[in-house]
């Protein structure tokens, strides 16, 4: 169904024709059915130029056929020749576009007037549509018996021509300025910019030239024939200002030359046959029409050019400091401790973002951030099991996702975009190079990104792919640590690490003056334990013990796997008695309705480890002695 729109712009477009075509009938030669001057011809081919694949298309060319008709009709032509005529019209205009359609460059948003291929299939459109137009016009002419003549049919053709030229390079111009209004872009579309400064008074002094160059032409020395000098002008106009205005002066200029000479004025009213006068000064339009819009579409092309050539060197120089922050990065990465922090601060600087944060699973089913730069992020924590969120949904998936407005993005918490100001997003998994993603990497900028191109995508790709390798390197790394300072078995530190913790005990107790007690647990009757349950079932409760002992103890205190079945303990800033009252808790706390007994020493000044160890070793045996399950500390037994 057609909508309202369409018909009222069928509607305008058919108003505008007819006045072109009663402008061309009252300047029908005396004795003669040939017009001076046939606007309608240009006005006709810009109509059915751009309504073409319209659903109005069809109601076009009707309303294109019955103006002419009763234009015609009206002025007192037959009507057989205003039938005939009126198809010439419609053969003529629809040979305009499909010549230009043709010949023009393809991959447009529609038809418009940007290069050189672009004005050279409208001036062969409008060179051969014109001619046929001419030559059926005239044999309609004379098959209805109104005469034609050689010359006539070459006013035809130039005027017709002519306007074609003229009324479809200015609609064009116009058809640019209107998509740039709403939006539309193309890479060889200069947006068009007003003068400014010093070109404001170029330009009046332009106009003022015109204006004075034409009166003095086709008024003030109307016997010289010197209309050649306004081609200068037109050439200045064309090279120095927007083809939009070099399209609307040569539009001016025309009608100019046109009136004054069907007046009687100028240097092409000095012809005496009327006929040939109409062909001349039709033909200096054309030429003026053509010689300025060549030059002023060269002139785009040239600037389309540079612009290119500036987009690629700064393409190339963003490009050259990408690949350097890459570089930087993958060193920075490789050498750090922890790289997250590294990776943020270098996806940041390499696409410009104003903030980064990275996600990791915290194996609870949930991404957690573990790294932010840039922005004020405040933390973050993502359920897996909610794919509707778009983190959830591109860290399982594996897949980058870019959101231009991110404020339209489903799945994007709203109060996280409103409360940082963000317009433009992007999530990119740490793919390993099997395609498991590690962790996440999310970028947001405060101004809108209109497209992530292929540079960004790779720069991401590549920091994504280094991200996901260190954050798996160091994942290994810190498991490997964990294994060679940590008793396979229970978890606890081992005996190696033992060493050099309590060493430093020992040193911080001697600095600052404060008590330090030791304690050596053993669980008892743990070889029957192990010989009639199993082995398996004493490695159980090895590691329960572990976890109960653990619990019994504060955060700055120290537990380790001793050997077998010995596990020590360091309580930093306890004295003995404290101590065995946290010794009693844990032989309360032993699993499995098993036993242990523990021996309590309090660091003395001047003791090495290995010595206040020694004598909790004596009281542990005496406490074994004494009947198990108790605390003893060094020196005298303590009953439980």
């Amino acid at each position: 169904m057609t909508s309202p729109g369409a018909l009222l712009r069928s509607a305008a477009f058919a108003s505008l024709f007819a006045v072109a075509a009663v402008v061309g009938r009252l300047t029908v030669v005396d004795g003669t059915a040939v017009n001076l001057v046939w606007p309608a011809a240009g006005v006709g081919a810009l109509w059915l130029l751009l309504q073409h694949g319209r659903r109005t298309a069809w109601l076009d060319c009707l309303l294109l056929v019955g103006v002419v008709v009763a234009v015609d009709l009206a002025t007192g032509t037959g009507p057989v020749v205003a039938v005939g005529l009126a198809g010439v019209n419609l053969g003529q205009a629809l040979l305009v576009g499909w010549l230009y359609r043709r010949l023009g460059t393809p991959g447009r948003p529609g038809p418009l007037l940007l290069d050189m291929r672009d004005l050279t299939a409208l001036l062969l459109a409008a060179g051969f549509a014109s001619t046929a137009g001419a030559v059926a016009g005239t044999a309609v002419l004379h098959l209805a018996g109104g005469g034609g003549s050689p010359l006539g049919l070459l006013v035809w053709q130039a005027r017709n021509g002519a306007a074609v030229l003229v009324v479809v390079a200015l609609g064009l111009r116009v058809r640019q300025l209107l998509l740039q209004r709403r939006g539309v872009t193309h890479p060889q579309l200069l947006p068009f910019s007003p003068p400014r400064g010093w070109r404001v008074l170029e330009l009046g002094l332009a106009v003022a030239a015109s204006v004075l160059g034409n009166v003095a032409v086709f008024l003030w020395m109307p016997g010289y024939p010197i209309a050649f000098p306004l081609f200068a002008l037109t050439a200045w106009v064309a090279l120095r200002f927007d083809t939009g205005l070099t399209a609307l002066r040569t539009t001016v200029v025309s009608l100019v030359a046109v009136l004054f000479t069907l007046h009687g004025h100028g240097p092409f009213a000095a012809v005496d046959d009327v006929l040939a006068r109409a062909g001349i000064v039709q033909a200096y339009v054309a030429i003026g029409a053509a010689l300025g819009l060549a030059l002023a579409v060269n002139r785009d092309e040239r600037l389309v050019l540079v612009r290119r050539l500036r987009e690629a060197a700064a393409h190339s120089e963003e490009r050259h400091r990408q690949v350097r922050v890459l570089a930087e990065a993958t060193r920075a990465v490789l050498l750090a401790d922890d790289p997250r922090q590294v990776v943020c601060a270098a996806v940041r600087e390499a696409v410009g973002a104003d903030g980064v944060y990275l996600l990791e699973p915290d194996g609870e089913g949930r991404l957690v951030s573990t790294a932010v730069a840039g922005l004020d992020v405040p933390p973050l924590s993502f359920r897996l099991d909610e794919p509707a969120t778009v983190t959830a949904r591109v860290f399982l998936k594996g897949v980058p996702h870019y959101a231009t407005d991110v404020g339209e993005e489903p799945g994007v918490s709203t109060a996280l975009v409103e409360h940082l100001g963000l317009v433009s997003a992007a999530w990119q998994p740490a793919l390993l190079a099997d395609d498991r993603a590690v962790a996440l990497i999310g970028v947001l900028w405060r101004t809108r990104v209109e497209e992530f191109c292929d540079t960004t995508r790779s720069v991401l790709t590549v920091l994504g792919g280094e991200a996901a390798r260190a954050i798996e390197r160091g994942n290994l790394l810190e498991q490997l640590a964990r294994a060679a300072d940590r008793d396979q078995l229970t978890g606890l530190a081992n005996r190696r690490r033992w060493d050099e913790l309590s060493t430093v005990e020992v040193s911080r107790a001697q600095r600052n003056r404060l008590p330090l007690t030791f304690l050596l647990l053993d669980l008892d009757h743990f070889k029957v334990f192990n010989d009639t349950r199993g082995h398996q079932a004493g490695d159980v409760l090895l590691q329960e013990f572990a976890r109960a002992a653990a619990g019994c103890l504060r955060d700055g205190d120290l537990i380790a796997r001793w050997g077998g079945e010995e596990f020590a303990v360091a309580l930093p800033d306890c004295s003995d008695a404290e101590a065995r009252e946290v010794a009693e808790r844990i032989i309360a706390a032993v699993p499995g309705g098993q036993t242990a007994t523990v021996g309590v020493a309090q660091w003395v000044r001047g003791e090495t480890v290995a010595d206040t160890l020694a004598r909790a070793d004596a009281a542990l045996y005496e406490g074994k002695h004494a009947g198990r399950a108790r605390a003893v500390l060094a020196g005298q037994p303590l009953p439980v």
